[in-house]
């Protein structure tokens, strides 16, 4: 009886997998989906976060002890570091293993595209939010933007789709 074979098996070039994460369940379920999706194709897989500063923020919000001591920018760094940190930790933790992961800086629809291109990937596993209506129209979505300006393949997972 003859195996049965994998759609991305017959393409035979997948051989990166970019998996852009925000730390959501949308994004843990992308990171299984694209593990599952590797491990036939002997693909690798790497992360990417990518940070937003904000405009501004309300001075009293910022640590007190750390405010004048650090940018913005540090700070919001660190915090994705050590977030970006622990989420490839849990991965390992359920067997999945990623290659490597990189922190940028800037608006995630923009730069992954870039990321995607300049590191020559095959694919791009995207989780999204499945936001509809008001809240699509206000806030947007980062996945639907990538998918209109990456170079290369998007296969985004919706948060109640299949893991």
């Amino acid at each position: 009886m003859a195996r049965e074979v994998h759609p991305a098996e017959r393409m035979g070039t997948i051989h990166r997998i970019l998996v852009p994460v925000d730390f959501s369940e949308p994004s843990r379920k992308a990171l299984a989906y694209a593990a599952e999706l590797a491990r036939p194709l002997g693909a690798v897989l790497e992360v990417v976060h990518v940070a937003e500063v904000p405009a501004f923020v309300p001075s009293a919000s910022l640590p007190e002890a750390r405010a004048s001591d650090l940018s913005l920018v540090t700070l919001v760094r660190e915090g994705a570091e050590e977030l970006l940190a622990k989420f490839i930790g849990e991965a390992a933790e359920l067997g999945i293993k990623v290659q490597a992961s990189r922190l940028e800086i800037g608006s995630p629809a923009q730069v992954i595209p870039e990321v995607a291109g300049a590191g020559g990937y095959d694919l791009i596993v995207i989780g999204t939010h499945g936001r509809t209506g008001l809240a699509h129209a206000l806030i947007g979505s980062v996945a639907e933007r990538v998918v209109r300006h990456a170079p290369c393949p998007v296969l985004s997972v919706r948060p109640n789709g299949p893991t």
